[in-house]
């Protein structure tokens, strides 16, 4: 750090050992490839600070760690993230497992080019878990299911997973297993990159678990997975914070640089309070480090880090922007490249969310030790007891007639708690926020087609034009049953939410979007299908069926369930409707004469 930032930010005092690691990672810098981040850390020497068998002594502190993060994680993003990873997936084979799975860690950190297994986490865990359910069919054991992984998979030789048997106390049998590569290929997995960036992508497997790939005893791991998890929070701060660090220190040369122009009084001001937030942010990762150093419990101080890196970072770069940009003369290409790792860094990591639910359950239990007689409030404070999926359906519809019937902007979630009394807290046991809960309707609109439609599409043996048709038929069908679910798909989520939703919730946002995407390719291959097969005509299907869903969707601005209405009645309906749009499709009227439209007067355009 520069001496004339000194008097400002804090800074952690760190040991000989850190600094000498800090020192080269800054030399090696100037000799990192963007292009291949692998090559650039095995010649840097970086990854063995990893190794316990290293010359001068023991693994590199947690604190070394964390310095060096901060240094590579504005410049070379992909680099760090990858450290982070190879940190997270070493503690468990390093902690417990043999002797043959340590040398082989061992050798890849020595070879320079294949880097150590890589610490997979499930794709979408639910309620924060970290480890994968395994089935077990009598003595087998198989794995099955989606990873996201982080680092360079390409030239990894494996990843690191976290196992649970269903139905079993996370406490009591939580199991580590090595994946080599080799098997990972066999078994057919299949790795999807993100667009974004090479470092991080979604894994697919379906595999057996051998003895062999075990680490350590069998329901063993639950403490090397908290560690390990504990571990990789502090690594996502320490790149978080060295953004920050960056972003903070570019704004601040601007200010400096243009200190005699008006406003720079209130930049400084601006610089003040990210200056303070900084140091309060880097006091708690460093905290968190030295804790993880001293081997003791880092799950409350890791989260706690993460998140305070995360919003202090956030808020410098904002801050950032706006003091550069206060410049003419400025140059922000520095600023919005620091934008760009960041975004890179937040996808590689994902959303903070779950960081936020452990610092919650760290919070909870000591109200429920509160003897009785000690009157705090009126009631005996007590844990929520977990709610059932019913509250949500019961959540979800309300939320669907509330939009339909209010608009979005009108509804409230007090009104969507009225209408199944409910108060606003329960709904935010489960949405964070109106938006979120416009999400799940819509996501739940297109599952409910998806699930009714999809099977229709893939059956074989009939002909594509009367899949069409059936198809067309369910569609219908679907609009009527749930007209406030179908009625918020029509609405769309672009012209509520896109302006105005947060980086979480655009994500969300885009993969329901893919929900309706794929759900209209169902129909338009059918549509191609019946063509080829000649009992369409020759049309653009990609054309052909935004008309064929028109017809069908305007079902949701006109119809209204009657009095007295039966099944029959709207299964009627439903056959007129899937009728009127595959004719359509038929294109069976020609004009008799080519029509013109006649031209327009001055006065009429």
């Amino acid at each position: 750090m520069k001496n004339s930032e000194a008097a400002v930010l804090w800074s952690p005092v760190l040991d000989m050992a850190a600094v000498r690691w800090k020192l080269r990672a800054q030399a090696a810098l100037a000799d990192f490839d963007l292009q291949d981040s692998v090559a650039s850390l095995g010649r840097s020497g970086l990854l063995k600070m990893f190794s316990p068998k290293r010359q001068g002594g023991a693994m590199a502190s947690f604190s070394a760690v964390v310095a060096v993060l901060e240094t590579l994680a504005a410049p070379y993003p992909e680099a760090a993230l990858l450290m982070a990873s190879v940190q997270a997936g070493s503690y468990p084979i390093l902690k417990q497992g043999n002797s043959q799975q340590k040398k082989a860690w061992l050798g890849c950190l020595a070879s320079g080019h294949t880097l150590p297994p890589l610490f997979l986490s499930p794709e979408n865990p639910l309620h924060g878990e970290s480890a994968f359910p395994t089935t077990q069919h009598g003595s087998a054991i198989a794995l099955h299911g989606r990873g996201r992984w982080v680092g360079a998979m390409a030239a990894s030789n494996g990843v690191i997973v976290f196992t649970q048997k269903p139905g079993e106390h996370p406490a009591r049998h939580i199991s580590a297993y090595v994946l080599p590569k080799t098997v990972l290929e066999l078994a057919g997995a299949d790795t999807d990159t993100y667009e974004k960036g090479r470092c991080y992508g979604v894994l697919a497997f379906d595999i057996g678990l051998s003895s062999d790939m075990l680490v350590g005893g069998a329901g063993t791991a639950h403490e090397a997975m908290e560690t390990s998890l504990g571990l990789y929070r502090i690594a996502v701060a320490a790149q978080a914070m060295g953004i920050c660090l960056e972003a903070y220190n570019e704004a601040l040369s601007v200010v400096r640089k243009y200190e005699d122009a008006a406003g720079s009084s209130r930049s400084a001001l601006k610089l003040a309070y990210c200056a303070a937030a900084i140091s309060s942010s880097r006091m708690a990762l460093y905290e968190a480090a030295r804790a993880a150093d001293a081997g003791t419990d880092i799950t409350s101080l890791s989260s706690m880090a993460v998140l305070s890196a995360h919003a202090c970072t956030d808020s410098v770069i904002n801050t950032g922007l706006q003091i550069v940009g206060d410049y003419p003369s400025a140059d922000l290409a520095r600023m919005q490249a620091l934008l760009q790792a960041r975004q890179l860094h937040r996808v590689g990591v994902g959303a903070p969310k779950e960081q936020a639910a452990l610092l919650a359950e760290a919070i909870l239990p000591p109200l429920k030790t509160i003897r009785p007689g000690t009157h705090l409030m009126s009631k005996p404070v007590r844990r929520r007891p977990a709610e059932s999926p019913d509250r949500v359906s019961k959540i979800l519809d309300a939320a669907a007639d509330a939009f339909t019937q209010q608009s979005y902007d009108a509804t409230t979630l007090d009104h969507i708690g009225d209408a199944i009394g409910v108060t606003k807290g329960s709904i935010y046991y489960h949405y964070r926020s109106k938006a979120d809960l416009f999400v799940a309707v819509y996501r739940r609109a297109m599952e409910i087609n998806i699930e009714t439609v999809e099977p229709i599409a893939r059956q074989a043996g009939s002909a594509a034009v009367d899949r069409l048709y059936r198809m067309a038929y369910a569609h219908s069908l679907q609009v009527m049953k749930n007209l406030s679910y179908q009625r918020v798909a029509v609405q769309g989520l672009e012209s509520h939410l896109m302006s105005r939703a947060t980086e979480e919730q655009r994500a969300s946002l885009a993969e329901v979007i893919s929900l309706r995407d794929r759900y209209e390719k169902l129909f338009v291959q059918i549509i191609k299908e019946a063509i080829s097969a000649g009992d369409l005509p020759v049309q653009n299907p990609q054309l052909a069926v935004k008309p064929f869903f028109g017809a069908i969707n305007w079902t949701t601005m006109w119809y209204q369930p009657r009095t007295g209405e039966t099944p029959a009645d709207r299964e009627s309906i439903a056959a007129q409707l899937a009728s009127f749009v595959v004719s359509g499709l038929k294109q069976s009227y020609e004009p008799a004469v080519s029509i013109s439209m006649p031209a327009l007067s001055a006065g009429e355009l």
